[in-house]
C-alpha cells in the first residue's frame, strides 16, 4: 500500500495503549526483515532513515528502498526522518516523499530549538505531514565509556553492568532528561505532533539492561498530552521478568519498556540491537561456511535473525494484530534468492 503518515497511527496507539516500533532502514536486508515481520504480525510499522543511512546509501537510495517495500506491503508503513539535522534537511525529505519528519534540536539552546521546530512544523503541516521534535538530551554510551571500558564492562554480569553505569552515568543521564514544564511550553509554541523526550535511555547500548524513569514519563504525558517517543530503546530492560532473570533490581521510580508503553510511550525506536543481531547471524553463517562465494547466503541468516527480533518487539509493544485483513504476501512463504 502507499506510504502513510505517522500522525493517525500514533494517535490510535495512544488511544488504545500500545506503541509502534520504529526500525532503521540501514540496508535492503533490514528493510525486508522489518516488512516481513510486520506482515506476519499484522502490525503497522515505521521505517526510519537515520543520518548514518543517509551518509551510507544517500537519501535517494534509502528512500527508494522503503518506498519499494511499502508498495508490496499490506500493512501501514511510515517513512520517517530520524534525528533530522536542520530545516533544510527536513525540506529535502518532504521533497523526497517522506511521510513523517523529525528535527533534533536537543543540542541547541531552547529558544533556537523552539524556533526551528516551529518553522519545520509550519511547512510540514501545510502539506499534511506530522513532525516529531526532541527535548532534553538523550546521551550516547560513548559519552561515558571508552571502547576499552565498554568491552570490559560487557564481560560482567548484567546486574554489575547496571551498578557500574548507575555510578558512571546515572546522575548525568538524569540531569539531561526533559523537564515537564519546559515540555509544555515547547509543545505549545512549536505545534509538534509527537515528542521525543529524554526519559532516561542511552543511545548505543549493547544489551537491554537499563531502566527508564516512570515518574518522568508520567509527568511528560500529563504536561503535553502528546504521543511520546523513546529513542535509544535497544538498551532498555524489556520486562520485569527479564530484569529478574538478569538479577537487575529496579528502583521505585524506574520501569521497563513494557511498562513504559502503558503509561505513555507510543513510538519506540530500536536500532542498535537489531544491527547487532543481524551482524551476529551473518557472522555465524560465515563461520560455518568461510568459503561461501554467494553473499546472499551469508546475509540471509542475518535477515532472519533480525526479523525474529523485530517480531518480538512488535509483540512487546502490543502492535501485533492491529491491522485487519489478510496479508498481500504470505511472508512465511517468501522465497529468498538462492
Amino acid at each position: 500500500m502507499p506510504l502513510v503518515t505517522s500522525k493517525e497511527l500514533l494517535q490510535q496507539a495512544q488511544k488504545e495503549g500500545y506503541a509502534i516500533g520504529a526500525f532503521n532502514a540501514n540496508n535492503m536486508e533490514c528493510v525486508k526483515a522489518v516488512i516481513e515481520a510486520a506482515e506476519e504480525e499484522r502490525a503497522p510499522v515505521i521505517l526510519q532513515v537515520s543520518q548514518g543511512a543517509i551518509r551510507y546509501a544517500g537519501l535517494k537510495m534509502a528512500t527508494a528502498m522503503v518506498n519499494a517495500a511499502a508498495e508490496e506491503a499490506s500493512v501501514p508503513v511510515v517513512l520517517h526522518l530520524d534525528h533530522g539535522t536542520s530545516f533544510l534537511q527536513n525540506v529535502q525529505c518532504i521533497h523526497a516523499g517522506f511521510t513523517s519528519l523529525m528535527y533534533d534540536g536537543s543540542a541547541e539552546p531552547l529558544e533556537k530549538n523552539i524556533e526551528t521546530s516551529a518553522k519545520i512544523t509550519e511547512i510540514a503541516h501545510a502539506v499534511g505531514l506530522p513532525v516529531e521534535a526532541e527535548l532534553g538530551n538523550i546521551p550516547k554510551i560513548e559519552d561515558y565509556l571508552s571502547t576499552e571500558e565498554a568491552n570490559e564492562l560487557r564481560g560482567r554480569s548484567p546486574a554489575e553492568q547496571v551498578d557500574a553505569l548507575r555510578a558512571k552515568a546515572g546522575p548525568q543521564v538524569e540531569a539531561l532528561m526533559a523537564d515537564p514544564g519546559q515540555a509544555q511550553e515547547f509543545v505549545s509554541r512549536t505545534g509538534i505532533d509527537s515528542l521525543a523526550a529524554a526519559v532516561g535511555s542511552i543511545h548505543g547500548m549493547w544489551d537491554d539492561i537499563w531502566p527508564l524513569r516512570r515518574d518522568r514519563i508520567e509527568a511528560l504525558q500529563k504536561a503535553t498530552g502528546l504521543p511520546l517517543v523513546c529513542h535509544g530503546s535497544s538498551g532498555v530492560i524489556r520486562t520485569r521478568a527479564e530484569a529478574k532473570a538478569k538479577g537487575i533490581e529496579l528502583k521505585p521510580n524506574e520501569c521497563t519498556l513494557e511498562e513504559a508503553v502503558k503509561i505513555g510511550l507510543c513510538k519506540i525506536n530500536v536500532a542498535t540491537i537489531i544491527s547487532i543481531t543481524f551482524l551476529r547471524g551473518a557472522r555465524e553463517a560465515w563461520d560455518e561456511r568461510p568459503m561461501e562465494k554467494d553473499l546472499r547466503k551469508i546475509l540471509l541468516p542475518g535477515l532472519k535473525a533480525a526479523k525474529e527480533l523485530v517480531r518480538s518487539y512488535m509483540r512487546l509493544f502490543g502492535s501485533s494484530g492491529k491491522v485487519t485483513g489478510p496479508a498481500r504476501v504470505d511472508a512465511s512463504e517468501v522465497k529468498h534468492a538462492e
